[in-house]
């Protein structure tokens, strides 16, 4: 039977989704739903059926066709052809085609080292909070922080991971902003012009990485090689839009909805303030109590199977959630407690098994490096109406806000002579 009274889309559920989940929870670990645009779905409630489900990857495919399906399900219907090719990536792809791909890319990111990348990406961190108290002190001290640091710090970082010169940056950033904030089939028609530009501009930079390498991903991808096998040019322009989009948007909003938490727990935030070494942990922390990626991409029965006293069958679709998972009571001790010393913190925010987000370790750099500037620059900054006033995206799977209004308080005067040495010599160049 399907459940049709599940609320998985609406601002009311994306602000508050542990009474929903606890609802789940009590009808079982495989219900059936149904929900917009995609139907009917099977979705899990527990953390055991979402690993179990995303670790059988004989049992649950990713590719339609290996279950018996000839398209598939989700929201691509809507999208011209020639970008659809742009969604057909690795996460895309069951064994053995994965598996070639994910050894590709995985061989060229492993190439950046993350440790080695953090003096930078702190650089770039100071640089976009420059940006971000100009904006501040041009509207009284008031910034959207979601525009001015929450997309552009990831969308720099991630110009910087893939080597793009310097003098590209500015309008990659302009085009990537107006793709990645694309929350609807009709945001993303509105888009196309910036993605037709962007995959423009990819593949002349491909041409110029092969005759000229420099360091970053898009040299890496372009010369990386395993046992014969390349990417060719369709599956770098899938790759490189991955890497776009999954490592942009998963940051953005780690970053905004992580604040919140801080600011709803001021003594969590005066813990993490006061000693910076739990950084890491209040991340984690922020990723397992948030789950800003509620949901992963549809998984599809290769055969009729029983679960859980439910028949799914051949060909059925199956959406394992990720934070309903994260907030299981039998897997994390009082769940609905954001406590930033939380340890074990066995999170399944980047997914697991084999499809598991190649990027987690950068995303978690970007948070803590973010969170530490931020509040050692601006310790006094708060949303500037009540939590409960802010407007939530209703797009299925993803928990985010369209704007993260703040009052910057007073910046340390540390901060303030940094910023102005940093105004100084960009006016100087």
């Amino acid at each position: 039977m399907t459940d049709q009274s599940l609320d998985l889309t609406s601002a009311k559920f994306k602000s508050d989704p542990f009474p929903t989940f606890a609802k789940m929870r009590e009808i079982g670990p495989l219900i059936r739903t149904k929900q917009p645009l995609v139907g009917d779905v099977w979705v899990t409630s527990t953390y055991e059926a979402a690993t179990l489900i995303l670790r059988d990857k004989a049992t649950f495919v990713v590719q339609p066709s290996n279950a018996g399906r000839k398209s598939m399900a989700g929201l691509q219907w809507w999208m011209p052809r020639s970008l659809r090719a742009l969604a057909n990536n690795m996460l895309g792809k069951d064994e053995p085609d994965h598996r070639r791909l994910r050894q590709l890319v995985e061989s060229a990111f492993m190439r950046q080292s993350i440790d080695a990348m953090k003096p930078r990406l702190e650089e770039l961190a100071e640089r976009q909070l420059d940006v971000l108290e100009q904006q501040a002190n041009r509207n009284g001290g008031r910034v959207d922080f979601m525009e001015h640091f929450a997309r552009p710090f990831p969308l720099a970082v991630i110009s910087e991971l893939l080597g793009l010169p310097e003098e590209d940056r500015s309008k990659f950033l302009r085009w990537g902003s107006s793709f990645t904030s694309a929350g609807s089939a009709f945001g993303f028609m509105r888009a196309i012009p910036a993605i037709w530009k962007i995959t423009a501009y990819f593949r002349r930079q491909f041409e110029v990485c092969r005759r000229e390498p420099r360091p970053g991903m898009l040299s890496a991808l372009v010369a990386e090689e395993q046992e014969g096998s390349r990417l060719n040019e369709q599956e770098l322009l899938a790759t490189a839009f991955l890497l776009l989009l999954a490592g942009h948007e998963t940051t953005v909003h780690l970053l905004t909805i992580g604040l919140l938490s801080l600011l709803q727990h001021p003594d969590q935030k005066l813990k993490l303030l006061s000693d910076w070494s739990k950084a890491d942990s209040a991340v984690d922390e922020m990723l397992r109590y948030n789950s800003t990626v509620q949901m992963t991409k549809p998984r599809y029965a290769s055969k009729d199977v029983e679960l859980y006293g439910q028949t799914i069958r051949r060909g059925e679709f199956v959406m394992p959630m990720l934070a309903a998972a994260n907030c299981d009571p039998a897997q994390f001790p009082n769940p609905e407690t954001f406590d930033v010393d939380r340890s074990p913190n066995a999170h399944i925010a980047f997914g697991t098994g084999m499809h598991v987000c190649l990027g987690l370790k950068l995303a978690r750099a970007e948070g803590a490096i973010a969170f530490e500037k931020l509040f050692t620059r601006f310790p006094e900054l708060d949303l500037t109406q009540p939590s409960n006033e802010l407007q939530w995206s209703e797009r299925i799977g993803t928990r985010a806000v369209h704007e993260f209004p703040l009052r910057l308080g007073k910046p340390t005067e540390r901060s303030t002579e940094a910023s102005n040495r940093s105004n100084v010599a960009a006016v100087s160049n």
